[in-house]
């Protein structure tokens, strides 16, 4: 087996972890928040040290750079701003104060919105080898299969607050997170077609710039109903996890 597909596959499992906790033991609010904070600064923390540096090892320009990063960042702000919240765990509290009803209506743009991001993830791992010049770097895997456990355990919680049985919402969030998969296939097919390197790099930093949007995005929403220090304690240990991660 290919083994970004099993990095794939592994990361497919930690959201059904986190979804598995929902219907199980559940979480507080508390706890859910200090996932999403520490994962979120994970996201960051693999931007900064790994994925950017990467690519600018790897030929491309500061201008390439901020290009690819800004339209990543871009085309998730546009999505949360027009369609549906990319990521359900990153805005946990606003759905906090949402009604049954309201949840009721909003299922399709949810699935809309959850599979390009998941797409992404599944991409990351798929071409995370390219931008380490074929070298097993262990760090975009561990940050995305830390942050599906959160994500994992935030929509199934979403889906049972929408009236769906325990059951259904898990086999709900599975079926969600199945875009991750296709995802790396689409990485996958990506580097079959023999892309160069430099194209493989652009699209892996724009994929970084849906990172930053998600690492913000999460962060400064659970700021605004959370103690500050409480959830910059979590985003700083993400940071720093990830940043000594080889």
């Amino acid at each position: 087996m290919d083994f970004t597909l099993a990095q794939s596959l592994a990361a497919y499992v930690s959201a059904g972890l986190g979804a598995a906790l929902a219907v199980s033991i559940g979480v507080s609010h508390r706890q859910l928040c200090a996932l999403i904070s520490f994962a979120a600064g994970t996201l960051l923390s693999v931007t900064l040290f790994h994925i950017l540096p990467e690519a600018k090892e790897n030929g491309l320009s500061v201008a390439s750079l901020g290009f690819a990063l800004a339209s990543g960042y871009g085309l998730f702000f546009l999505i949360s701003r027009y369609v549906f919240h990319v990521c359900p765990a990153c805005a946990a509290s606003h759905f906090e104060h949402q009604s049954e009803s309201k949840f009721k209506n909003i299922f399709f743009l949810l699935a809309i919105a959850l599979t390009i991001h998941s797409i992404m993830d599944g991409m990351a791992i798929a071409l995370s080898p390219h931008m380490s010049q074929g070298a097993a770097d262990p760090s975009l895997f561990f940050t995305v299969a830390i942050h599906k456990i959160p994500e994992g355990l935030a929509l199934c919680a979403l889906l049972m607050k929408s009236s769906f049985s325990r059951t259904k919402a898990l086999l709900g969030t599975l079926a969600f997170e199945l875009s991750t998969l296709l995802g790396w296939t689409i990485g996958h097919g990506m580097i079959g077609l023999e892309m160069s390197v430099s194209w493989l790099n652009l699209v892996m930093v724009h994929i970084a710039g849906g990172f930053v949007y998600l690492a913000f995005h999460a962060a400064i929403n659970e700021i605004r109903d959370h103690s500050p220090r409480f959830i910059l304690s979590f985003f700083l240990l993400g940071l720093l996890f990830m940043a000594l991660v080889r």
